[in-house]
């Protein structure tokens, strides 16, 4: 009778760490990572019988590719430098309202300047819905290259390691803009040779004050700047 009880319960033991590790491999699945970056065959107008089947177009120098670029979106650069604020934990009801409804007063007022840009139409106001989790990792793999980040990208999150994949900021580096960052360090465990200058700030120490350095590192010349604020 002992050894029938002790084998139901080695059975059942097993059936649970097996239906455990299914629902783990089912809801935790880790993303294949496809490593690389498109090249030069990015900056062209698609044709027929161009490239031949599994053949690549040689590398080009980053003079070239931006000449590329540049034919190819058909719009002539108006300024040679971009600053790229992103503001971390900003709800968006602060700016844009909730429900159809404006903000409060109290709010309109704290960002002036934001709301005198959206009411003048110089700039543009919505809602951008991210699939969980919102964590700050996944949220910049999507920013820079449309990725939907997975359930699994919470533990990854204190553990960021490099991004291989196609995106955004190795583009621009391609084509040899310069990237400054100034923020949170995520940015430069996600690209760790990409930034000309850099200086990172922890994501846990929300109370930095970076913003007094910010005037200074912006009057040095510079193609491109990218900065992080945590708040």
């Amino acid at each position: 009778m002992g050894a029938a009880v002790a084998g139901w319960t080695v059975a059942a033991v097993l059936l649970q760490v097996a239906g455990l590790s299914l629902f783990l491999y089912g809801f935790f699945p880790v993303k294949p990572t496809l490593r690389g970056f498109s090249g030069a065959e990015s900056y062209r107008v698609p044709s027929c019988g161009s490239v031949s089947a599994g053949e690549q177009e040689p590398a080009l120098p980053p003079d070239q590719l931006r000449s590329l670029y540049r034919e190819l979106s058909g719009i002539p650069p108006v300024y040679d430098r971009l600053v790229l604020m992103v503001i971390d934990g900003l709800p968006a009801e602060f700016v844009l309202g909730r429900g159809r409804k404006p903000p409060s007063k109290k709010m309109m007022e704290s960002m002036p300047y934001t709301q005198s840009l959206l009411a003048g139409c110089k700039a543009a106001g919505y809602h951008a819905k991210a699939a969980p989790p919102t964590v700050t990792m996944p949220r910049l793999k999507a920013m820079v290259s449309g990725a939907i980040g997975g359930f699994l990208d919470v533990a990854f999150n204190f553990n960021t390691q490099a991004f291989l994949e196609d995106n955004l900021l190795d583009q621009l580096h391609m084509i040899g803009l310069k990237l400054v960052m100034l923020g949170d360090e995520t940015w430069i465990k996600l690209f760790p040779t990409l930034f000309t200058r850099q200086d990172g700030v922890s994501s846990f120490y929300e109370s930095a004050n970076i913003t007094g350095t910010t005037s200074q590192k912006a009057s040095r010349p510079n193609m491109g700047m990218y900065f992080r604020f945590c708040l």
